[in-house]
């Protein structure tokens, strides 16, 4: 019996119609999940790109994306889209790419496929989103070599000889180069030979040279570090040039004006010069002195003393009070005993118990009868109070004068402050606001003003005074705490006009100024003086 295999005896099982088509729909259901898994893991694990190039020539799906040459992804599709080709492909997305990243299209060989270059290379900062797009103005294409050999074509062919030039641009070079050097070849032998020597000695002093360059770098180098400094020098340079552009006739009058001193001095210093030689000589000597170890610890001191000492001088009178506030006194004349015993003891160099017992034997009784702290006489030829209008202070803001006015011995009434005032005998006295009822003396009120009077019996508050009399009007008491020294030949004060009357108000006869008269004896009859009613200062 045959046990030989015949495939005529293979026989399918018998499947039901439900089963056929139960086994169909598993097989289409395992293709469309394995395409749906696919298409999800290419999803989750690329980036797709759309990129926008002038020209895609010999670029086909399928063609590989790289990056620094390896590849990373691979080109989807490509078609038309206007002027340009836009070009579909997707890249790996563990491999970060820039968000300004470029695609430029390489052409490693004439017969190779090309590739998309993504460029640069990762450092940091946002990356390429998925299906982000690369405008035209951030991709690159290869020259094509029809295009190149063209241009080279027509490169030389205009570098050609030509009708017009049988010889060519090259040719015409070449022969001009050719006159030039016709009958100069020894000067040209003389130039290569002073060249290589020039190359010899350079050679020669190679250290040196790249010491000198060594150097420089260190000192740009220190420019570089300091270069705030640099420009903050650099710009107060150009504003000292520019300021002394602008001064130039100072600059030129100032240079004149020492020119001519040193011609003042020179002849001065030619006729002294032995005697300005012998003093120089002299100060170096007492310098040397006083730069000694002793001079110099006292001088020393004395600067250091010395100020003190000064200023507490100066504050032994006290000018506001018009006092001497400092007391003379002695050290140690508290306890003359102690004192003076005790220097006998240093310089009779016995005991302290003799020296003791002798001082005591023979100085005490007249040492205790002179135990004092302080003189025992007292003087003070200062006792008059002085003090300054600026240190007055007053109980109410309205009694302080104005602008251009000062006070008298009547608080609220001022009377003008110039250089000519002091005897307070000019017109134009004024009052402050709140005067109502003030009682003043008939001269005081023949010198204020109209608006004045009428307040001090009972009208209205004048208006505030604006000094006409100083320009531009000083600030109070100017004149008085700082008097002006009168002109020459002035012998009394000049009267000053008095100001225009206020608003609403008719002026009248305006009296003659009266001549400067003499000033009377003392104790001498005559009219009352200002003084006399309460109005002078």
């Amino acid at each position: 019996m045959s046990t030989a295999f015949d495939i005529r005896n293979i026989r399918l099982p018998k499947l039901t119609r439900a089963t056929v088509i139960i086994g169909s729909l598993v097989i289409v259901l395992a293709i469309v999940v394995a395409f749906v898994g696919w298409r999800l893991y290419q999803k989750l694990t690329t980036n797709t790109v759309v990129a926008y190039f002038p020209a895609a020539n010999a670029l086909y799906p399928g063609d590989k994306v790289q990056i620094m040459g390896m590849r990373v992804g691979a080109i989807d599709k490509i078609e038309p889209a206007g002027d340009k080709m836009k070009v579909t492909f997707h890249y790996e997305n563990q491999y970060r790419v820039p968000a300004n990243a470029n695609a430029v299209i390489l052409n490693p060989t004439l017969v190779a496929s090309r590739a998309i270059q993504l460029e640069p290379p990762y450092k940091g900062g946002p990356v390429l989103a998925d299906n982000a797009v690369i405008p035209e103005e951030r991709t690159q294409v290869p020259v094509e070599w029809d295009q190149l050999r063209n241009s080279i074509t027509n490169i030389i062919s205009k570098l050609g000889p030509t009708p017009e030039q049988p010889t060519g641009p090259f040719g015409e070079v070449i022969e001009s180069y050719a006159n030039g050097l016709a009958g100069k070849g020894k000067e040209f032998n003389t130039t290569l030979s002073n060249l290589s020597q020039a190359l010899t000695a350079l050679n020669e002093g190679r250290g040196d040279f790249f010491a000198v360059v060594k150097s420089l770098a260190l000192f740009v180098n220190a420019l570089h570090k300091d270069d705030q400094q640099f420009v903050a020098l650099n710009q107060n340079l150009a504003d000292f040039t520019t300021r002394l552009a602008h001064n130039d006739s100072d600059l030129s009058n100032a240079i004149e004006q020492f020119d001519s001193l040193l011609s003042t001095v020179r002849p001065f210093l030619d006729k002294n010069r032995g005697v300005l030689t012998y003093d120089i000589n002299n100060l170096a000597t007492v310098t040397n002195t006083i730069l000694q170890p002793d001079p110099l610890n006292g001088l020393e001191t004395a600067l250091h003393v010395l100020p003190t000492a000064a200023a507490n001088i100066n504050q032994i009178y006290h000018p506001s009070h018009g006092s001497v506030v400092a007391i003379p006194a002695i050290t140690n004349f508290a306890n003359p005993m102690q004192f003076i015993c005790s220097s006998i003891q240093a310089g009779s160099r016995l005991g302290y118990q003799e020296s003791a017992e002798l001082c005591a034997q023979y100085l005490a009784p007249i040492l205790d009868a002179i135990k004092f702290n302080y003189l025992p006489f007292g003087a003070n030829l200062f006792s008059t109070a002085e003090t300054l209008p600026k240190e007055v202070a007053y109980s109410e803001d309205r009694l302080h004068p104005p602008n251009g006015y000062k006070d008298t011995t009547v608080p609220g009434i001022w009377v003008p402050d110039t250089p000519t005032s002091h005897r307070n005998t000019q017109p134009g006295w004024i009052v402050a606001p709140g005067m109502q009822g003030q009682q003043v003396g008939p001269i005081t009120a023949g010198l204020m003003t109209p608006d004045s009077l009428a307040e001090l019996m009972g009208g209205p508050n004048i208006a505030p005074p604006q000094s006409n009399l100083q320009t531009p009007p000083g600030p109070p008491n100017a004149y008085d705490e700082n008097p002006v020294v009168p002109p020459i030949g002035l012998n009394a004060p000049v009267p000053i006009q008095p100001p225009p009357p206020g608003p609403n108000v008719v002026p009248g006869p305006v009296a003659p100024t009266p001549a400067p008269v003499a000033a009377p004896a003392p104790n001498a009859g005559g009219p009352p003086v200002p003084t006399d009613f309460g109005g002078g200062q």
